[in-house]
C-alpha cells in the first residue's frame, strides 16, 4: 500500500495514508480488535490449526513480530487487518502472516493495488518469507499467487483438524 500514499511521522509514529484507508504500526489494542472480529475464513483457518483463541493468536503475533502493521478503514475508523513477519527457526527467514476483519472488503481495491509494495518492507529483515495457508481459503490463495508467492507443497493433514494446508514462500 505504499504508492499513491502519503507518509507522515508524528511523535515517532509512522502513518501511511491512502484514499480509503491508512496503515500504522500495530498495537496490542489493534490485535484485540482484529482477533475479536476476524473474517470467517481467518477464524476457520485458525480453528483448524490450534485451540488457541483468535484474540491470543493475533495479540501474540503483534508481540512477536519484527515488522507489524495495521490497516485502518477511514470510513469505519477501526482496524481492518493486521499483517507482519516474525522470526523463524531458519536463518534469514521470517514467517509472514495477515489476518483481517470483514471491513477489509470495503478497502479491497486499495489494499490489493498497493499490497505488493509492502513486500519490500516485510523483506527488510528476511530474504525468505513463508507460512502455510488453509487449502479451503481460495480467495487468499489467489491473492498470494498475484503477490508472486510460490506454492511449495500441499500438507495433507495439518493442525488439530488434520486439514489440507499449503506451504508458500517468497524470496528476494
Amino acid at each position: 500500500m505504499k504508492p499513491e500514499h502519503t507518509h507522515t511521522e508524528a511523535d515517532g509514529a509512522d502513518r501511511w495514508e491512502y484514499r480509503d484507508c491508512y496503515v500504522e504500526r500495530s498495537t496490542t489494542e489493534d490485535g484485540v480488535y482484529v482477533g475479536s472480529n476476524l473474517r470467517f475464513a481467518d477464524r476457520r483457518e485458525l480453528a483448524a490449526t490450534s485451540r488457541v483463541s483468535p484474540v491470543r493468536v493475533v495479540v501474540d503475533g503483534v508481540s512477536a513480530a519484527s515488522n507489524c502493521y495495521t490497516i485502518h478503514s477511514k470510513s469505519e475508523g477501526r482496524p481492518c487487518g493486521i499483517f507482519g513477519t516474525r522470526e523463524s527457526d531458519y536463518p534469514e527467514s521470517g514467517l509472514v502472516w495477515m489476518l483481517g476483519t470483514e471491513c477489509v472488503t470495503s478497502i479491497a481495491s486499495t489494499f490489493i493495488r498497493n499490497s505488493r509494495s509492502w513486500l519490500n518492507e516485510l523483506h527488510s529483515n528476511h530474504r525468505l518469507l513463508y507460512n502455510v495457508i488453509d487449502a479451503r481459503n481460495t480467495v487468499h490463495i489467489n491473492w498470494l499467487a498475484w503477490m508472486e508467492f510460490e506454492f511449495v507443497q500441499e500438507i495433507p493433514k495439518y493442525g488439530i483438524e488434520r486439514r489440507p494446508f499449503i506451504l508458500f514462500r517468497h524470496y528476494v
